[in-house]
């Protein structure tokens, strides 16, 4: 039996899970569903970030505690750079550190973290999962923003084209995956993650063609605490008429927006969905704009077979789905059925399953 560590950095805490497998190559060879059967999570904890470094001495303890074979690490971006699993190395964090600019939340706390792991001795392999991977090659006119300027040279080396992407490409990926193995028909999915800040997803023949985030998770579907797509000229207003800067006007979006505001309560989106009445104003908007970008999906895919739905809040995807299926399926030129798909997984398990398997599968190679 081998052990596997899932980190997963959540603002100032690192969660991580403790995952043990032991591959059957046999029967994964016949049947790569039953991977997840090998796969099973141990233990799970949290680890604090502590100021603006890492204690290396709670990692040094559970990778001593476990020997893992490896140790994965959930990334919330890679631009460009990074489009599919990599494994860390020094020219790795090179590349990562080069898009601070374009990431200045999330990757420079991402460095810490890899470079705090490097001074552990025997350091695992360490392999890196990116959300943005999934959509790094999405069309150019769906990844592309109409602004002029020429924001490289304004900005300096190291922010590169400023475009669309996708923050749970793991779970769409993964999803997609699963449906295929199953052998299920399914050329055009609407992919609906339920996460704090939802996404909905256009998948053709497994590939993403449009999304509802953008260049940062703040565009598209309003979410426990974030805006969603607002109007720019919003932030404008805000720091002429306000005169908020930068830094308030981030925290007031991100942080103290979305369904939290429209209820005045600390909410998640399995508290508006599953609600009474005094949810009914958060609960409509938050069905509307996930009407309006299931239909751009849509319109984009020239129709669609397949919803599918993902992401912590699962557990009411159905009552959703009741909800909002049938007005997408009516507006269809011959109303049909689509087909529903519920995916149970949590990140980690989908992480440490998809490690299981990419190892499995160099190992049946050689």
């Amino acid at each position: 039996m081998s052990r596997l560590i899932v980190l997963i950095p959540e603002g100032y805490f690192i969660d991580y899970f403790v995952y043990s497998f032991t591959p059957d190559a046999e029967e994964s060879e016949r049947d790569s569903s039953k991977t997840g059967e090998t796969c099973r999570v141990e233990w799970t904890g949290k680890i604090r970030f502590r100021g603006a470094g890492l204690t290396s001495e709670e990692l040094r303890k559970l990778i001593s505690k476990y020997s893992p074979v490896a140790i994965t690490v959930r990334l919330l971006y890679g631009g460009e750079e990074f489009k599919k699993t990599q494994v860390y190395d020094g020219d790795v964090l090179e590349k990562l550190k080069s898009l601070a600019v374009q990431s200045p939340l999330h990757i420079p706390p991402a460095v810490r973290l890899l470079r705090t792991l490097e001074r552990i001795v025997p350091t695992p392999e360490i392999m890196l999962f990116f959300e943005t991977a999934f959509f790094a090659n999405l069309p150019l006119s769906e990844r592309t923003y109409a602004i002029g300027g020429d924001l490289p040279d304004y900005y300096g080396e190291g922010l590169g084209d400023v475009r669309r992407f996708g923050y749970h490409g793991i779970f769409h990926g993964a999803l997609a995956g699963k449906i295929r193995r199953k052998g299920i028909e399914a050329r055009r999915i609407l992919s609906i993650c339920l996460e704090p800040i939802p996404e909905v997803a256009g998948i053709c023949d497994g590939k993403p063609v449009t999304v509802s985030s953008g260049s940062t998770p703040l565009e598209g579907l309003p979410g426990n605490t974030t805006c969603g797509e607002i109007d720019p000229g919003i932030i404008m207003l805000l720091e002429e008429k306000k005169k908020w800067g930068p830094e308030t006007i981030n925290e007031m979006l991100s942080r103290r927006s979305g369904l939290t505001a429209l209820t005045g309560k600390n909410v998640t989106i399995a508290d508006v969905v599953r609600g009474d009445r005094e949810f009914e104003r958060a609960r409509d908007l938050l069905e509307y704009r996930l009407l309006l970008s299931c239909g751009a999906a849509i319109g984009v895919m020239g129709g669609f077979d397949t919803v599918a739905f993902s992401g912590r809040y699962i557990e009411v995807a159905v009552r959703l789905a009741e909800r909002i299926v049938p007005k997408l399926a009516g507006g269809a030129s011959e109303p049909f059925l689509p087909s529903l798909f519920f995916m149970q997984d949590s990140l980690d398990k989908l992480i440490a399953e998809s490690y299981c398997r990419s190892r499995l599968k160099a190992e049946l190679a050689y």
